[in-house]
């Protein structure tokens, strides 16, 4: 997961990275809660009735396949939409329960994706929504994660990478300097400034907010602030950034995205290769100097960064160890 997160990771030549969030669809019926033909059939065909709009015939056939086995919170969540399409309200809200309590991270990514599961969208867009939350938050606060402090970061990395999304289009056609790019630096330092006092404030009330706390999906979102914030802040909580990592609670490649940022900042030699410096058409030419660079692609793979070959072909250049 943290490679591709990485390779969507632009950083700028004055230091900005941008770090978006990436998906891997996980919608595709390509596996099954057993392997039993006789319940591969039935969703098989559930689904098949689903997307026809047949809702009776496919809530018989999940009905059919759940008698043996109801491990599957995908096939549950679609039961739950053949039992609203049916107007069996009561049936499709017991059906997203259990939904949740099968897997409460694959359904709350089911649902987040209408792109990927559009099937679901008359649920998404019923009353029954406040319910499938309430029951997500539940089996959140049971494993000991904040659901409300998780929805505040979501925002937080929202408003943080809006500006930066733009950044990388306008970057790619017209570079970092160029006058379409100044009205979204401003965009993007007003986010910066709005941002650092709610992590702050954050970090203050809880520590750092890792995957223990707010999950997989907003454990890294403190940590983009940060990146994005001065020197002084970056260097204040690098110990709990390297500490949060030591305990699983953040990914190692973020810290060392962190590591480099600062040195960079310091006119220090890179440690891991992570920032990139424009040429003279603001656009991506190259890495700032790195550190005993024979070696870097070894520190790279310790924190679970990619080759550096890899990281600049992303950016549009190519890179070859030296030596090599």
């Amino acid at each position: 997961m943290l490679y591709k997160r990485v390779m969507k990771s632009m950083v700028w030549v004055v230091t900005t990275t941008v770090c978006m969030g990436w998906y891997t669809p996980l919608f595709g019926q390509t596996q099954y809660a057993t392997p039993d033909t006789a319940y591969v059939r039935a969703v098989e065909q559930a689904f098949s009735f689903l997307k026809q709009g047949d809702c009776r015939s496919c809530l018989r056939a999940y009905q059919r396949a759940f008698t043996i086995s109801q491990k599957s919170a995908l096939s549950t969540l679609r039961a739950a939409a053949c039992a609203y399409q049916c107007g069996r309200t009561k049936q499709a809200q017991t059906y997203l329960q259990q939904a949740a309590s099968l897997d409460f991270w694959i359904s709350e990514d089911v649902w987040e994706k209408p792109q990927e599961a559009p099937e679901l969208n008359s649920l998404r867009n019923s009353s029954l929504t406040t319910a499938f939350q309430q029951y997500l938050d539940e089996q959140k606060i049971a494993e000991g994660r904040n659901p409300a402090l998780e929805r505040e970061l979501k925002r937080i990395f929202t408003e943080d990478q809006l500006p930066r999304l733009r950044m990388d289009t306008i970057m790619r056609q017209y570079g970092a300097n160029s006058p379409q790019a100044q009205p979204v630096w401003a965009q993007m330092r007003r986010a910066d400034s709005v941002n650092l006092p709610k992590v702050e404030r954050i970090i203050a009330q809880y520590g750092y907010p890792g995957k223990r706390l707010v999950g997989e999906k907003q454990n890294e979102t403190a940590w983009l602030v940060i990146q994005h914030a001065s020197l002084m802040v970056q260097e204040k909580y690098l110990p709990l950034l390297q500490e949060a990592a030591a305990q699983g609670q953040l990914a190692k490649a973020s810290v060392a995205l962190t590591v480099d940022r600062i040195r960079v900042n310091k006119g220090q030699k890179q440690l891991y290769g992570s920032q990139v410096k424009n040429g003279y058409n603001g656009k991506p030419a190259g890495f700032w100097a790195i550190e005993d660079e024979v070696n870097v692609d070894k520190r790279r793979a310790e924190v679970g960064l990619p080759p550096l070959a890899t990281y600049a072909k992303y950016y549009g250049f190519e890179y070859k160890l030296p030596g090599n």
